[in-house]
């Protein structure tokens, strides 16, 4: 009882409330606005999230494994997104917007790295709650990424964030080689967070990963399914991104909660 009331009122896990909160508002509000405001917003969401993710990171793994995290996470999504803009592999041919998403190395915006990290924390812990054995858990973290992306890439691509190319040719069709690249990139990096950071603590609170995987789960679903404005009105997104994400999130949620 002692550790976990100390564990709520650590400031580490305060702050990044706060950044969940951020996180959320940015979301919201990227839907009602459009335009330059819109960039501002998603760039907004992405620190916010990424800070509330570090911070659990930092209280959960410690200074140490939490450095190694991160480095992992950031390092090699960046190599990877540089290798895919160049060569194609292993998403497909595409291209980023160079002036939307901040500044950009070799064509990838430094953003991006940050994207990726900041869902690839909570989709190890919810995972690590889930199941124990290495194995399954990479597995199942990366289908958990991969999934999310069915929601993301249809809506970045709408946006214009990122152009897809099919036979060369500008094309609003996501090919499939994207979700199994997006499987392929999650999987090593959590072999490698497996094998050089391992499990996190179990006696931190998780309330506020857990909240936000749970917002981004239901909250795109419900953005996606509705069809009035300010709604984007894609159910074929909605459906896929909240059955893909289900089939890990679904046992983990009854896992979770049932014993509450």
């Amino acid at each position: 009882m002692t550790s976990k009331v100390k564990n709520d009122r650590n400031p580490k896990l305060a702050l990044a409330a706060v950044a969940a909160v951020v996180t959320v508002l940015a979301n919201i509000l990227w839907a009602i606005f459009s335009g330059s405001t819109r960039d501002v917003l998603t760039i907004v969401g992405v620190l916010a999230f990424s800070i509330a993710s570090g911070l659990h990171a930092y209280t959960t793994f410690g200074s140490a494994r939490f450095v190694k995290f991160v480095s992992i996470a950031l390092v090699t999504t960046l190599v990877i997104e540089i290798i895919g803009v160049q060569t194609g592999i292993p998403f497909g041919a595409y291209e980023y917007d160079p002036t939307r998403l901040g500044p950009t190395v070799l064509q990838v915006p430094l953003l991006i790295p940050f994207a990726w990290f900041m869902m690839l924390y909570p989709s190890w812990l919810v995972v690590n709650d889930l199941v124990k054995a290495k194995i399954p858990a990479v597995l199942l973290s990366s289908l958990l990424m991969a999934s999310w992306d069915l929601y993301l890439d249809p809506q970045m691509v709408n946006e214009g964030y990122w152009t897809w190319f099919i036979s060369g040719a500008p094309s609003q069709e996501i090919p499939i080689s994207n979700f199994f690249g997006w499987f392929i990139t999650a999987a090593i990096i959590f072999t490698l967070v497996s094998r050089f950071v391992g499990e996190p603590k179990s006696d931190v609170s998780k309330l506020v990963p857990h909240s936000l995987m749970l917002w981004i789960w239901l909250g795109s679903f419900l953005v996606n399914v509705v069809t009035i404005p300010p709604f984007l009105g894609d159910p074929k997104t909605a459906w896929s991104g909240f059955i893909g994400m289900g089939i890990v999130l679904l046992p983990w949620a009854w896992r979770t909660w049932r014993p509450r």
